[in-house]
């Protein structure tokens, strides 16, 4: 038996360390699970991404299904080469060749040169001198991480610029049917999909993937928009009901604007691999965010009194935090569903026992009548309902049988409730959420932008998320043993994570409350350098005269940046 993990991993700007840290816990406590040959496999096989996220899914994909090795070492696993050594304020500061200093202020070819780096450096060629050719049919060696599954479906949450139609079908009010009228949607709320296995080992998918990657992470005005050319066909348009379009190229930001929580995209890709109500029962999810699920109201704003700035920030962070939690508070109602489903069943089930054959005879013949309402006629779906609601809930009458006849009448009802409620053949679905609470974390001020300013920062948050992912990990451990938890979980068979070592280096930091005035004074004295710089690129570029750009940098620009650097 082989049990399935799905992981989403939200945006999170410099924070990925935090990320980077969880993910590096949950791989290691599965391979130290899966390399006991007793145990049932524990695979990933699906992994999505908002922003930062979705960076950092793509290279755990390649990396499980590639080169298992790179995920291992707590200061050398590719997570934490990539979002607490390369990452960095001067470099994100520094203009490279190809950045359009005309709608961005950091360096996107800095960031491709750590994808690069990271993901597409395993495609190039070696530049050994006197190395012979290497051949471009030669197969690339692989070696999986022995918590990847076969294949792998990758989801990158995207925010297209240009758009993409639906056309939905409308009611026509001169008519007395449906489907009489089409309004045209315009979507910018887009995603990149892929299927990944050893076939797909190659620069050309990984190009693409990478390009996606860092489209996927291109924060709003910081990073420029990423172009990448999509195709109708694809199955993220064409099997999503999106009208016909060209092979065109499009531009890409932040999938985060939207949606920065891709939870309901896992789940989406989830169902895909699972096709039965095995499938389903042997499905778990982990959740990874550095934001705190608590509230983020702001009782105080007042529109009357605000200034333009104050109501423009405002503004921002409710359609910033509206994107937030959505997904994971939408799989939790539908959980809600399936309790009252189970419950309602529970119910049904000790009144059959005491129900007669001229009662169940009657019932019988409503609940029929529902069916063929419910199911319009389709044999097919409601026999394949059947069969699998026999299957699922057969194990309840094991020790307590049913007369066939009322266990016939059961298991429809219970079909017609659940077709009812839109749930299908899913199941109670057990979803592992990380994150951090407030105070937590050393580099979520700024917009979640101060870690990129000190690599201590970086450092604090990637021990914070290892040390959060074992609590998690010890949290499952313990609830396996405790008869009240209604919820299946992850049947891990490792020893309890000892996490001290990590507490005490977080307490002795005490790096939680860091503040821009906590940076290195010449990384700050750099910082300001190169805003200056990038300051005066942008301006020129925009065609303001030399003259403007002086008076705007000295009499206004200069002293916010200092305030903000504390110089």
């Amino acid at each position: 038996m082989t049990y399935r993990v799905a992981i989403a991993i939200s945006g999170a700007v410099s924070l990925g360390s935090y990320e980077a840290g969880t993910l590096y816990e949950i791989i290691k406590a599965l391979k130290e699970h899966n390399e006991n040959p007793a145990n049932p496999k524990i695979e990933i096989d699906v992994l999505t991404g908002a922003s930062a996220g979705g960076m950092t899914a793509a290279m755990i994909a390649q990396k499980l299904l590639y080169d298992g090795d790179a995920l291992s070492g707590e200061n050398t696993n590719v997570g934490y080469e990539a979002w607490v050594k390369s990452v960095d304020i001067n470099g994100l500061l520094t203009p490279l060749p190809g950045d359009n200093a005309k709608n961005s202020l950091l360096s996107n070819g800095f960031v491709k040169t750590i994808a690069d780096k990271l993901i597409n450096s395993r495609y190039v060629e070696s530049s050994v001198p006197n190395s012979p050719p290497a051949q471009a049919e030669t197969p690339l060696v692989q070696t999986p991480h022995i918590a990847s599954a076969t294949s792998i479906r990758l989801g990158l949450a995207m925010s297209n610029l240009n758009g993409v139609d639906y056309e939905v079908d409308t009611f026509a009010y001169l008519t007395e049917t449906l489907g009489q009228g089409k309004f045209t949607q315009t979507r910018h709320q887009d995603r990149y999909t892929a299927t990944l296995d050893n076939t797909t080992d190659n620069q050309a998918i990984w190009n693409e993937i990478s390009s996606a990657a860092r489209g996927c992470g291109a924060f709003p005005v910081a990073f420029s928009p990423v172009s990448l050319s999509r195709s109708w066909l694809h199955g993220d348009y064409s099997g999503r009901g999106a009208v016909k379009f060209e092979d065109s190229t499009f531009s890409f930001m932040d999938g985060g604007a939207f949606n920065n929580y891709p939870l309901g995209m896992a789940v989406s890709l989830a169902e895909q691999n699972d096709t039965n109500y095995t499938d389903y029962e042997n499905r778990f999810y982990f959740y990874i965010s550095p934001n705190p699920r608590e509230s983020a109201a702001n009782p105080e704003f007042d529109a009357t009194t605000a200034s333009f700035a104050q109501s423009a920030k405002q503004m921002l962070n409710s359609v910033y935090l509206q994107s937030g939690f959505q997904e994971w508070l939408l799989q939790e109602q539908g959980n809600e569903k399936v309790l009252r489903l189970d419950h309602q069943a529970d119910i049904l089930r000790e009144k059959l026992y005491s129900a007669t054959s001229d009662e169940v005879f009657a019932e019988q013949a409503i609940i029929d009548s529902m069916i063929a309402v419910v199911y319009g006629g389709n044999t097919l779906e409601y026999a394949a309902d059947i069969a699998r609601l026999a299957t699922q809930y057969r194990v309840d009458v094991a020790e307590k049988p049913l007369p066939p006849s009322h266990f016939k009448l059961w298991i429809d009802t219970i079909a017609v409730l659940e077709h009812a409620a839109e749930l299908g053949p899913t199941n109670l679905k057990t979803i592992y959420t990380i994150t951090a609470k407030k105070d937590e974390l050393s580099g979520e001020l700024l917009g979640a932008f101060l870690g990129f300013f000190d690599e201590r920062f970086r450092q604090y948050d990637y021990e914070r998320g290892r040390l959060n992912a074992m609590l998690t990990i010890n949290g499952i451990l313990d609830k396996q043993r405790d008869e009240g938890v209604i919820q299946k979980q992850l049947p891990l068979n490792i020893e309890k994570r000892d996490y001290h070592s990590i507490q005490q280096f977080l307490d002795s930091s005490r790096l939680n409350h860091a503040s821009m005035a906590d940076v290195k004074y010449e990384n700050r004295e750099l910082a300001y350098k190169r805003v200056k710089a990038r300051f005066f690129a942008f301006t020129k570029d925009a065609g303001i005269a030399s003259i403007a750009r002086f008076f705007a940098w000295n009499f206004i620009v200069r002293k916010t940046v200092k305030k903000v650097l504390v110089l």
